[in-house]
């Protein structure tokens, strides 16, 4: 699936559909861009709009300047509106601005139909730009929905340029930066974002600029830019994993690019919850100085027609606008539980969302780094395994006595303590079986029991209480989990990430009732 949706849009016209959704905030650049396709279409180009009636607008022999020409001023917004794209002969794009209100009443969207059957016999496209437009459910077989491809680095700079010809100052050495920090935003914003880092810094301040980016991306909520201090150095363990993507950041080089390397597609992190999963994706974001986005697949759910799934292709879309980026994807199983039984959950909402991600893991070409975690890997659909996705998958196990040394020391340091002081060996030994994240705790009580005890430093034998009165999940409630994923993870001969040697847990495997092989390639569960 490309996501060069105004390629989309031009192809939508050429093959003479007769009703298109085009949704956009960007009128201005949805009208221009119109008015190109209209040209090399040989076609003629209308709009409507409640305030101003029809205007027919032009591009010049130039391809540069556009002219207009008012045509019709007293056009109601309603049946009327509709009617009146059929008056202007063969060949034509006839695009309606902010219809969106009326078309829900029956007496329009009835009007609608009718018209659209007459265009598709005349040439005429019916194409209503708003920046949210919920086609009807009368409509849904008869409107096709799009969106204008969010502005290349070309675009941002010719705005960057008249930002600086505005403010009188020469094009700054960061220029190139800006534009790279700008990626993800429509032109609009992008305007805003440069104008706001030039009254502020009288340049183009990158650090403004991301922070504007940050407030306009999380708006509405599909993806969320992060940032996080954490690097290399506060991940316990997962050395075999940091290896593999150090090797693999090299891609994204000049050189590498001119031998020919393919930018690397991404990992599946698979393995117990707390073992330091998502801590390493937010490593890796500051390892590569890259951005990272995180897409929560339960927030891409919409109640209307047509809304996941739109929601969906935008949160992709804008990840490849911010190419180079690393898009995060926590615990997918979670988002794609559903799929087997879409069809009669959901009418194939959850199938259709699944598809379009599946489609885009496996062809997209912009340089977006894909960090997909999961918990359960029961819950995650057979095909989404396959070989193509991701360039690998590896099994995060608990955390060997060597790795489980180095964390304590990480968390010793963070909480502002010297991990010589304490008797390292003995905490590691103590605290077989536990996460990384239990671990974290454990320092974290300790600190809790000396404050409570006079606010004296913590010590070993605090740390010890604390691992006294932790029952580890993976010697509990979760032996049977992470029996089943040490299994599969064997069967299928899935790469380890932590180097040393698993570590044994009380539970065997071969004695639990319940667990479960998890054989993908029959696509079902023993």
């Amino acid at each position: 699936m490309s996501m060069q949706t105004s390629l989309h849009l031009k192809d939508y016209i050429c093959a003479g559909y007769p009703a298109i959704v085009l949704n956009t905030s960007e009128e201005e650049r949805a009208i221009e861009e119109c008015c190109r396709i209209a040209k090399n279409a040989k076609m003629q180009f209308y709009v409507w709009s409640e305030t101003k009636g029809v205007i027919q607008y032009f591009l010049d022999k130039n391809s540069k300047d556009i002219s207009q020409k008012e045509v019709n001023t007293g056009v109601s917004p309603d049946e009327d509106a509709l009617n009146q794209g059929l008056n202007y002969g063969n060949d034509v794009i006839y695009c309606m601005l902010d219809f969106h209100p009326y078309i829900k009443a029956p007496s329009v969207w009835r009007t609608a139909k009718d018209v659209f059957s007459k265009a598709k016999t005349q040439g005429i496209i019916y194409l209503f730009v708003s920046s949210k437009f919920d086609v009807p459910p009368e409509l849904e077989h008869e409107v096709i929905t799009t969106n204008l491809d969010l502005p290349k680095k070309d675009d941002l700079r010719e705005i960057a340029i008249e930002i600086c010809k505005a403010y009188r100052v020469n094009i700054p050495k960061n220029i190139d930066s800006a534009i790279d920090a700008a990626l993800g935003l429509t032109m609009f914003e992008a305007e805003n974002a440069f104008a706001t880092a030039f009254s502020k810094m009288k340049t183009f301040d990158v650090d403004i600029i991301n922070n504007v980016k940050k407030q306009i991306i999380c708006k509405d909520g599909l993806l969320e830019y992060m940032q996080s201090k954490e690097t290399l150095e506060t991940v316990g363990g997962m050395k075999e994993f940091i290896s593999y993507a150090q090797e693999r950041f090299s891609a994204y080089s000049e050189e590498a690019q001119n031998y020919g390397l393919p930018y690397p597609k991404g990992v599946l992190l698979v393995g117990i919850p707390g073992c330091g999963k998502s801590l390493a994706a937010k490593a890796l974001s500051n390892m590569w100085k890259k951005p990272l986005l995180k897409l929560d697949l339960g927030k891409l759910f919409g109640s209307l027609v047509g809304d996941t799934e739109a929601k969906t292709r935008r949160a992709l879309e804008i990840a490849e606008a911010m190419a180079p980026a690393i898009l995060w994807i926590d615990e997918i199983e979670k988002g794609l539980s559903g799929v087997g039984s879409s069809g009669k959950t959901d009418s194939g909402v959850t199938s259709r969302m699944f598809g379009t991600i599946l489609t885009w893991l496996q062809e997209k070409e912009a340089p977006v780094y894909v960090i997909a975690t999961a918990n359960n890997i029961s819950s995650l659909p057979p095909e989404f395994l396959r070989k193509g996705r991701f360039d690998e998958i590896f099994f995060v196990d608990l955390p060997s006595e060597e790795e489980r040394k180095e964390i304590f020391k990480i968390q010793i340091e963070k909480k502002k303590r010297k991990s010589k002081d304490f008797d390292i060996d003995r905490l590691a030994s103590l605290s077989d079986g536990y996460t990384g994240a239990e671990i974290e705790e454990c320092v974290v009580s300790s600190m809790f029991y000396a404050w409570n005890d006079g606010k004296r430093p913590y010590t070993t034998e605090d740390l010890e209480t604390a691992i006294s009165k932790i029952q580890p999940m993976a010697k509990g409630i979760m032996s049977d989990t992470v029996s089943a994923l040490r299994t599969w993870s064997t069967t299928h001969g899935i790469r380890n990430a932590n180097v040393a040697p698993k570590v044994q847990l009380s539970t065997n495997l071969a004695e639990t009732k319940g667990s479960r092989v998890i054989r993908f390639e029959e696509g079902e569960e023993k």
